[in-house]
């Protein structure tokens, strides 16, 4: 069985913001739900406009185009494409 986070933290210029995730969504998706001014362009995993750090969990991408290995083991994913796939899940944006 997939593993999914009831809430998302997200840290988003200088506040924490608790969301409640519903299954499926990328964490793009869940901010805007949310009404968060969070940045994005493409929504296609291309532009990298969306990127932001894990700060705990783990999210498995849809499809990434812009993220190099060292960037995907540095701990940075892509909201529009970026499913969370733990129990916990947390991170920060730069807006």
């Amino acid at each position: 069985m997939e593993r999914v986070p009831e809430e998302v933290v997200v840290h988003l210029n200088g506040r924490t913001h608790r969301l409640k995730y519903h299954r499926g969504e990328t964490l793009l998706e869940t901010m805007r739900r949310a009404g968060l001014a969070t940045p994005f362009v493409c929504e296609q995993g291309v532009c990298g406009t969306c990127m932001a750090r894990r700060v705990q969990g783990e999210v498995a991408l849809r499809e990434n185009h812009v993220l190099s290995d060292h960037d995907l083991a540095s701990g940075y994913t892509l909201a529009c494409q970026g499913v969370p796939c733990s129990a916990v899940c947390e991170i920060e944006v730069e807006g």
